[in-house]
């Protein structure tokens, strides 16, 4: 790697470092690059050279987040590999991380450009998941109408709503609970209309 390219990562991680402090304290609604560059000693230019607007800076940092990485379990059956994905998903949002991006996350105005980045991260982030999935059809557990997106929101939503909302314990028997709701819902034989 030549020095123009060191430096240039450099200046890439301190302005993700920035972005990331940014988000943390304001969330993703009040998120302005132009703040940003003030408070940490930034250039908008050199910020400019990297992310041509904020939209596409808050979602490299959404999809970089520091530990963001949930592991996608493959015990070889799609019943486990749930209760697993709901574990996996308690133990980040009982992170510092995790309560952060959480807290980033959160809407006050929908009317905003920041709901671009919201839903292109929630997008990627099933995609990587989506093998939990692929391998149950496979197996012949669920049929290739099931509809992943919806599988998963209903499996990381009550997680979410007790760490955003309630506070109420996340333990290993709540994880089954809701693991096993999903998977009779993803499992149920379809009705044909």
């Amino acid at each position: 790697m030549s020095g123009s390219e060191s430096t240039s990562d450099e200046v890439r991680e301190s302005i993700f470092i920035a972005a990331h402090d940014e988000l943390s304290r304001w969330g993703i609604d009040r998120f302005s690059a132009i703040a940003m560059a003030d408070r940490h000693g930034l250039s908008m230019e050199t910020i400019r050279q990297h992310w041509a607007d904020d939209e596409s800076l808050v979602r490299d940092v959404i999809l970089r987040w520091p530990k963001r990485q949930i592991e996608v379990p493959d015990t070889g059956s799609l019943r486990t590999d749930l209760v697993e994905l709901a574990a996996a998903m308690a133990r980040y949002t009982a992170s510092e991380h995790g309560r952060s991006l959480l807290g980033a996350h959160l809407i006050k105005n929908q009317d905003q450009f920041t709901l671009g980045p919201r839903q292109a991260a929630w997008r990627i982030g099933v995609g990587a998941l989506r093998g939990v999935f692929d391998r149950a059809r496979e197996r012949g557990e669920v049929s290739r109408d099931v509809d992943d997106r919806t599988a998963f929101e209903l499996l990381f939503a009550p997680i979410n709503m007790r760490v955003l909302l309630t506070g109420e314990v996340i333990d290993e028997q709540y994880c089954q609970t809701i693991a096993e709701w999903v998977w009779r819902a993803a499992t149920s034989p379809r009705e044909v209309e």
